[in-house]
């Protein structure tokens, strides 16, 4: 079982990220800031973040460079989810170190295509 850190400003996409966590026999931890979200993987370590762009403090994009710099962080994986799906944007989450990316709206099935592949 994984356990996975969703990082996202709203709080109905987190409850239904982590009921699609849960159905899926993983573990999720959720924040709802990007302030919080660096502490939480530090104490977590979770075995993958999936991260917003769009935030109100600190964007995802940003807050992915954050993660990728921290050399007792960087290992673990983030995908990136977003609304935004044009190819800069896309670009942007590669350049910052995202090792994926997800399109909102998220269809579970995809979803959970996505983590057996990564979790089996």
């Amino acid at each position: 079982m994984a356990k996975i850190l969703i990082v996202d400003d709203d709080v109905e996409t987190t409850a239904l990220f982590e009921s699609l966590i849960r159905n899926n026999g993983h573990s999720p931890v959720a924040v709802n800031t990007s302030l919080t979200a660096l502490e939480t993987i530090k104490s977590e370590s979770p075995d993958l973040v999936l991260l917003d762009i769009m935030m109100p403090d600190v964007n995802g994009i940003e807050l992915c460079k954050m993660i990728k710099a921290n050399q007792h962080i960087r290992h673990i994986p983030v995908m990136m989810v977003s609304a935004l799906s044009d190819m800069g944007t896309k670009r942007d989450a590669s350049n910052a170190g995202a090792e994926d990316f997800l399109t909102k709206p998220v269809l579970p099935q995809d979803f959970a295509k996505k983590l057996k592949s990564r979790f089996g």
